[in-house]
């Protein structure tokens, strides 16, 4: 592991992280009330390669490769070996400025036949989909082991620069999270998570960062890649994403009215996974055998 930006300049209430190509400074509060930000340990993580990637061979049901739907055919469902969820497309003419939503910690059992550890990961995010060569996110990941028992971990990452864990932003599977992503400009950017059971906020005002497209918005449950390989895929309960929406430069607010649903399959061509709209601002993510 590459550890990057470990000199970190503390104030009373703020950490600013440096690296050579991207730089932040974080708050954080608890119960709205402001906490000193050296209590909280920014560990830096391999990138976490999060990128769509289309299942080999695969084939939307209007006989498209998918993954690689053009946006005029974005109403439908598409497939991914990695993603599940809602994918939302936009023009650069009136580009994605900011993506929230509420969504649960993944809830994990061990899927039969699988070997442990298994994972699953979900998280709110610009780009990525269209625009696959950057993505601004920030979400959890969820592991459980041999014997059942799960931990989880909250985390950021502007793709490909390196991620960062919140060590001291504590979640478990079942609660409750609030993340919002705005990107002022192509490169510089605010990530917002709140844990709605504890209480606890950490605000990232991110600068110089991988340029970004601003044509996607998603909310995503993930079987991500880990050092070019792909994790384990673990069971979950049902997971919604609640009050999603996006917003563009112009000021236009958008759900996921017209959105890829993006389901999971295997190289085998079997769903692992399915997104399953409700309304404009709330839909499912459905775990499969």
């Amino acid at each position: 592991m590459r550890w990057l930006g470990r000199a970190l300049l503390l104030a009373s209430l703020a950490v600013s992280t440096v690296t050579a190509e991207l730089s932040f400074e974080a708050t954080m509060k608890q119960d709205g009330k402001e906490v000193k930000v050296s209590k909280t340990d920014f560990r830096p993580v391999p990138p976490l390669r999060h990128g769509r990637r289309g299942p080999r061979g695969g084939r939307d049901r209007h006989g498209r490769p998918a993954g690689g739907e053009q946006p005029a055919a974005r109403d439908l469902i598409s497939y991914s070996s990695n993603w599940c969820g809602a994918s939302q497309h936009t023009t650069q003419n009136d580009g994605i400025s900011s993506v929230a939503g509420y969504f649960q910690v993944p809830d994990l059992t061990l899927r039969p036949g699988v070997p442990a550890p298994q994972f699953a990961a979900a998280w709110v995010g610009i780009d990525g989909a269209e625009c696959n060569t950057t993505l601004l996110q920030a979400g959890v990941t969820t592991v459980v082991n041999s014997n059942g028992g799960q931990s989880a971990y909250a985390w950021w990452e502007w793709y490909p620069e390196v991620a960062y864990s919140f060590d001291n932003l504590r979640v478990k599977p079942g609660e409750w999270l609030y993340v919002e992503i705005t990107a002022s400009s192509p490169t510089d950017g605010k990530v917002v998570v709140h844990n709605l059971d504890r209480g606890t906020t950490i605000t990232l005002h991110i600068s110089n960062g991988p340029q970004l497209c601003r044509l996607d918005a998603e909310w995503i449950v993930e079987d991500f890649y880990d050092s070019e390989q792909q994790v384990n895929f673990g069971k979950f309960t049902d997971l919604w994403f609640v009050d999603v929406a996006a917003r563009t430069v112009t000021g236009r607010q958008i759900g996921i009215d017209g959105a890829a649903m993006v389901h999971l399959v295997d190289d085998n061509g079997k769903t692992l996974c399915s997104a399953e709209p409700y309304d404009n601002a709330n839909f499912v993510v459905l775990s499969h055998d």
